[in-house]
């Protein structure tokens, strides 16, 4: 625990202040809020709740940020030759995976509370009919969905940051996989069984934030997301291994 605390403070110091954390969560709070602005006068008058239209609205850019957050991780060490002296550390792969991941949710999560002062504080102060309709603890349920996300794009970033010695390719290949896997299994199932596109939304991990915000909670999309999440760091840990043996 100490090893894994220990990289957390340090990827932490390396990455406060710095452009390549600075610039992507600025990004990423101008994208969000500008899509929730477009959200919110398309639904304008409609059912759909402040909470899910907040979710909706910052859920599609969460793997890009992660992507962009995560690329540095093992990349610039492997760029830099300092990737041996890491290696010849007394400390196992698996701290250096944990921390290495905990630093990128971290920031992550710092970069969603900041998404949801609009929605939650400014919004209700200047909107009298939106004030009442201020649920704090179906946005607590909206945010615990969107970081279990995050878990899972970070830990498929902190995976590909391992295996490439460019940041800009380890960004890339991250954000396909991220981003683009989910579309082609969608579209996959469709083509495979046509009838399934009544029971899902037009994005299967957009109808897991719209159905958290609502109340509707299921126990398979946790263990959806927690497998991932650990899969992706037990294949880092191992491909850190095996650059440890080289």
């Amino acid at each position: 625990m100490r090893a894994i605390l220990q990289t957390w403070w340090r990827e932490m110091r390396s990455l406060r202040g710095s452009f390549y954390s600075g610039a992507p969560v600025a990004a990423f709070l101008a994208v969000s809020g500008w899509t929730f602005v477009m959200l919110l006068r398309r639904d304008e008058g409609s059912i759909a709740q402040l909470q899910s239209i907040w979710g909706c609205s910052v859920a599609p850019w969460l793997p890009v940020l992660c992507s962009l957050l995560t690329m540095r991780l093992f990349a610039v060490e492997r760029f830099s030759g300092m990737i041996e002296l890491l290696m010849a550390a007394p400390v196992r792969e698996r701290d250096l995976v944990i921390g290495k991941f905990l630093s990128a949710l971290s920031l992550v999560a710092l970069a969603l509370l900041c998404s949801l002062v609009f929605p939650a504080l400014i919004l209700p102060r200047v909107s009298e009919p939106i004030r009442g309709c201020i649920q704090p603890i179906a946005l607590g349920a909206t945010f615990g969905i969107l970081l279990l996300q995050s878990c899972a794009w970070c830990a498929a970033g902190t995976m590909i940051s391992v295996m490439y010695s460019n940041q800009a390719a380890a960004a890339v290949t991250s954000l396909i996989l991220c981003s683009g896997m989910p579309v082609v299994i969608y579209f996959g199932i469709l083509a495979w069984i046509p009838s399934v596109r009544t029971g899902m939304a037009w994005m299967p991990l957009l109808s897991h934030v719209v159905d958290f915000s609502t109340g509707l909670f299921s126990s398979a999309v946790f263990i959806f997301y927690g497998v991932l999440s650990i899969l992706f760091l037990f294949i880092c840990s191992k491909t850190l291994a095996t650059l440890r043996l080289r």
